[in-house]
């Protein structure tokens, strides 16, 4: 059951459904100050644990002004623009899964722009550099955030569909061993796989927003 504070506003542990979140965005974009609070409650811890996480991958894991300026930089960005980035969120994801994509872009392009070099000066540097083997933390850190958002797509599709989908890309299972497991006439698992991954790649389409 979900929990209300007495100005209206939901618990910060209380589960929120994408219509909730929609809800939410739309109040903020109306400019209600209260919804702006319950945001930042609900979102602020989030927000900042994937700058941290960035902040790491660039050698600023011990630099808390740094990620605390970072930090201050995404919410910026969220804002720019009449809020740009909450009104590019279309509710096909959860709200907090949406701004943890947000935070790590923005954290990596602001900290690929200033890199420390090795006499400790900080240097101006392009965002491909940051993408480079040599920051595959935060390749790790963007598949991790990729990955969080699949498997919540998945999990709302049919189940029917997700266990397809789980057999054959997950598990490497044919059609004939998929057939078998799920009970399922060989002839329909094609066509259900379809029907599942046009669904998933409308679904994980990147929210139209850039943080540069």
């Amino acid at each position: 059951m979900q929990r209300t504070s007495s100005a209206g506003c939901r618990d910060v542990d209380a589960p929120a459904s994408h219509e909730d979140d929609r809800a939410l965005v739309d109040r903020l974009l109306r400019g209600d100050a209260i919804a702006w609070e319950d945001f930042v409650t609900r979102f602020g811890r989030i927000v900042r644990s994937r700058v941290a996480d960035v902040a790491v991958a660039f050698g600023h894991g011990n630099d808390d002004d740094a990620v605390d300026d970072a930090t201050a930089d995404v919410f910026a960005v969220i804002l720019a623009n009449d809020a740009a980035a909450l009104q590019a969120y279309e509710g096909r994801s959860s709200l907090v899964t949406y701004l943890a994509v947000v935070a790590t872009r923005c954290a990596t392009r602001g900290f690929a722009r200033k890199r420390i070099d090795g006499s400790g000066n900080e240097q101006e540097d392009s965002l491909d550099s940051a993408a480079s083997g040599d920051d595959e933390p935060v390749r790790r850190i963007i598949r991790k955030e990729q990955q969080q958002r699949l498997l919540e797509t998945l999990a709302e599709l049919p189940e029917k569909q997700q266990q397809v989908v789980r057999l054959f890309h997950l598990e490497s299972q044919s059609y004939a061993e998929i057939s078998k497991r799920l009970n399922m006439p060989i002839g329909s698992i094609g066509v259900t796989l379809r029907r599942a991954e046009e669904r998933l790649r409308k679904n994980l389409e990147p929210d139209t927003f850039d943080s540069s």
